[in-house]
């Protein structure tokens, strides 16, 4: 299997309160690639991912995956 995107994932205390280490395992089982991050200081907006050099603030499993594809697409044109 090969991965989709490289995805950064803030494992900081606010961030996994709001579920970002359950989205990292789900996103992992889609097929993306997770990387686990120290806390990236953006505790209002939790929880915080990365998606290429962006970060997605109260971000969605949805939002992420759309997000991550659409990379995907433009890096390889």
């Amino acid at each position: 299997m090969s991965c989709k995107s490289a995805i950064g994932v803030c494992y900081g205390p606010r961030c996994s309160d709001f579920g970002s280490r359950d989205m990292a395992e789900e996103l992992r089982q889609q097929g993306f690639e997770v990387e686990d991050l120290d806390c990236q200081s953006l505790c209002p907006h939790a929880p915080a991912i990365r998606v290429g050099d962006r970060f997605i603030h109260r971000a969605t499993l949805e939002q992420v995956a759309e997000r991550a594809e659409g990379q995907v697409t433009a890096d390889s044109v």
